[in-house]
């Protein structure tokens, strides 16, 4: 039995764009398109995750979030992941850390691996990152 062949698309028949899904074995992040944010300035994003387990082990790994929004911009602190391969939320709160307020914002959110790759010590790895336009909604308490 032979293999299907291949074709190229004709010229000028250029194969539409398509919204790249993350693959179920490959490392994900996202961030939410909203956060919140208190009057006293403090802010929550969330967003998901997804990490995958390479080999035997359970690799140790951060989500890290960075927020600026006109001069502020500060690191959140991180969110510790398991790298199990499946999709998980986290959720990060920042309290103190700046004065945010209502609007639009920028986020930065880097999923962190620690990997032993052979070596005695957990070396560093950026396993998946994004940069998005977030909006930071208000409590109408």
């Amino acid at each position: 039995m032979a293999a299907p062949t291949a074709h190229a698309a004709p010229a000028g028949h250029d194969m539409p764009d398509r919204p790249r899904l993350p693959l179920p074995w490959t490392d994900d992040l996202t961030i939410d398109r909203t956060g919140d944010v208190t009057p006293d300035g403090s802010v929550t994003l969330y967003g998901s995750y997804r990490c995958v387990r390479e080999g035997m082990e359970y690799t140790r790994a951060s989500v890290l979030v960075t927020l600026a929004q006109g001069r502020e911009r500060h690191g959140l602190g991180g969110y510790d992941a398991v790298c199990d391969g499946q999709r998980h939320r986290w959720l990060i709160d920042a309290v103190d850390v700046a004065r945010y307020e209502p609007g639009p914002a920028d986020a930065e959110v880097t999923l962190l691996r620690f990997d032993t790759g052979g070596s005695f010590l957990p070396m560093p790895r950026n396993a998946a990152g994004v940069e998005r336009g977030i909006r930071l909604v208000g409590d109408d308490a």
